[in-house]
């Protein structure tokens, strides 16, 4: 018996999927590096400039993103099979990417939420106990 939802799939498998993956990171990580070699004369009204420390930590983000996933490939048994959990699937990052529309709803409830304990405190710390 089996507990919880396992996916099983073979380590070649998984290792393509890590390596599709790993590219997507670098192709991110050079699009955000010419993104902080862009000048005022590459401006335009639907490719804005962004500061240069966003495109830093975009940069560094993908790259470790990158490197995380090189680790996990490079120790996969090719001739191994895997059973792995949500929580596995996630951390390799083998899952459909969400829509964007979902990603923004699901920041929003976070920071909507965020903002309203952070008002709760505040008002909660204003009154003498």
């Amino acid at each position: 018996m089996i507990d919880g939802l396992k996916v099983t799939i073979p380590g070649e498998e998984l290792r393509r999927q890590l390596e599709a993956q790993i590219q997507h990171h670098e192709q991110c990580a050079a699009h955000w590096a010419r993104e902080q070699t862009r000048t005022s004369e590459d401006e335009t009204e639907e490719a804005p400039l962004l500061p240069e420390h966003i495109c830093r930590n975009e940069t560094d983000r993908h790259l470790w993103r990158g490197e995380v996933l090189t680790f996990i490939r490079d120790h996969v048994e090719a001739a191994e099979t895997y059973r792995l959990s949500l929580t596995d699937l996630e951390a390799g990052e083998l899952l459909p990417r969400a829509p964007a529309w979902l990603i923004q709803d699901e920041y929003d409830e976070r920071t909507r939420v965020g903002f309203a304990l952070e008002r709760y405190r505040e008002r909660a710390g204003s009154h003498p106990v």
